[in-house]
């Protein structure tokens, strides 16, 4: 079990790392591709403004079919393999198992039971998607020293999501604001990012690098999830 945990920290933690080194790539960009003339054409809004659109759609989707691309991607045999694994194990309630210890985990919303977290997610999409169609259509006149501030603000606030997915104590409603803000986080880097720049290519590298934070916020929470059921007596292993 130990060394199950090891490989498992050793897997998050490279995740992190990456997470901080594209942070860290960011704010060189933002503060080092300067644009002297700070003005964005349509075309390149409607760039990056379509591929954000086109990522929160996706985002929507996993988060109401959790997985459907990994199974796309992954052989039968695998497929077979785990839906053996859960047919001997729990059942799952809003993606998760019925187990009281993920009771914190899931919200009921007229007698059916939803993942928060994907609640979140998909929310954030929505709202993010509503944003950026109203970016698209105006012209934004910010001084550079405020894009900085928000991208530094949204680089805090996906800090915090990571941390609150991984605390013990959850509160329900506190992680479903949180992974929508995760969401809006990227949407204000991303905007940001092409205002100061001026260049669609650095927008889109910043998306990209939202795939990244918001894949090791999956990995950081299928650890708690394997934590839960390692700290838990019962023999029903989901995780």
């Amino acid at each position: 079990m130990k060394e199950i945990n090891l490989k498992l920290n050793n897997y998050v933690y490279q995740y992190i790392i990456l997470s901080i080194i594209a942070a860290l790539l960011l704010l060189l960009i933002a503060f080092f591709g300067f644009s002297n003339t700070i003005t964005i054409g349509l075309n390149d809004k409607l760039f990056v403004g379509i591929f954000f659109i086109i990522s929160c759609l996706i985002g929507i989707s996993l988060a109401i079919y959790p997985g459907w691309l990994r199974r796309l991607l992954k052989r039968k045999s695998h497929v077979t393999t785990n839906q053996n694994t859960q047919k001997r194990a729990r059942k799952r309630e809003g993606h998760h198992p019925n187990c009281y210890r993920f009771k914190s985990h899931a919200i009921r919303i007229k007698n059916k039971l939803y993942c928060a977290g994907c609640l979140g997610l998909a929310l954030g999409c929505i709202l993010s998607i509503f944003l950026m169609v109203i970016y698209i259509q105006i012209d934004i006149n910010l001084s550079v020293n405020i894009f900085h501030f928000l991208i530094i603000f949204g680089l805090i606030m996906i800090g915090f999501v990571f941390v609150e997915i991984m605390r013990v104590k959850r509160n329900t409603f506190i992680h479903i604001i949180s992974n929508s803000l995760l969401v809006i986080s990227c949407l204000i880097i991303a905007i940001s990012i092409t205002e100061i720049t001026s260049n669609k290519i650095y927008g889109l590298i910043s998306i990209i690098f939202s795939f990244l934070w918001l894949d090791t916020r999956i990995q950081l929470s299928n650890y708690h999830h394997t934590l839960i059921c390692n700290n838990c007596v019962n023999s029903c292993k989901m995780y």
